[in-house]
């Protein structure tokens, strides 16, 4: 019998692995805390090659897209999928409906970064790199205020928050470093610890890219490396 969900997520260059797709990432963590593993099929799609019944269930081709075969439902929004994941299976819980400071400060990281690197106008970079600087410091702060009660944003166990915004800090680390030299500064002491306890859990190591995986989706948008 074949397992009831389909998740569909962005593939690696190779066509077969897992690519570099953030919010793919974030469905696929939160998919294998959640779902029992022979539930679910995993499925990595070539964006730059979309199957047709890849586009058949999700015409605008975006991924991750999560496919409820029993209920012919269709999903195509990360946010969405853990929402729908949830309703179906409650425990364990990762506080998916948690709406505290925590969200407010992991929420301006990514458009920071993703504004830092798409920059074309060179005299706009200094205050786009502070600005980054400026979330990853916020996040920092939190993570210093006693509103984490564990080594996670939320507890001792991964909670859907984490599973969106660790994705989005290694690309920070990755991107952000390899086209414009930047690094999370070494005194956002509590950040990189919770860094480094984040990408040292196992569901974050089976379902991350390779670090060149980064790098080459970046580099579609049209990114130079600086000097």
């Amino acid at each position: 019998m074949a397992p009831r969900f389909n998740i569909y997520v962005k593939a690696a260059s190779d066509g077969k692995s897992v690519g570099d797709c953030p919010f793919s990432q974030r469905v696929n963590m939160y998919a294998r805390l959640k779902i029992p593993a022979d539930q679910f099929t995993l499925i990595p799609v070539d964006i730059s090659n979309k199957p047709p019944e890849f586009l058949s269930l999700n015409p605008a081709g975006t991924v991750p897209v999560f496919e409820d075969t029993e209920k012919n439902v269709v999903i195509a929004d990360s946010a969405k999928i853990t929402a729908y994941i949830h309703e179906l299976f409650p425990e364990p819980d990762l506080q998916q409906n948690y709406n505290g400071p925590a969200v407010e400060a992991c929420s301006g990281i990514f458009p920071k970064l993703a504004a830092f690197l798409k920059n074309k106008d060179p005299s706009a970079t200094p205050a786009l790199r502070e600005a980054l600087e400026e979330e990853l410091t916020k996040l920092d702060t939190y993570l210093q205020s006693g509103g984490c009660q564990g080594k996670y944003l939320l507890c001792d166990t991964v909670s859907e928050l984490d599973c969106s915004i660790l994705p989005k800090l290694r690309h920070v680390q990755v991107a952000a470093k390899y086209f414009q030299k930047f690094e999370i500064p070494e005194k956002l002491t509590a950040l990189q610890k919770y860094i480094k306890d984040g990408q040292s859990c196992e569901v974050f190591q089976q379902t991350a890219c390779k670090d060149e995986e980064i790098i080459k989706g970046w580099s579609r948008h049209g990114l130079v490396k600086v000097d």
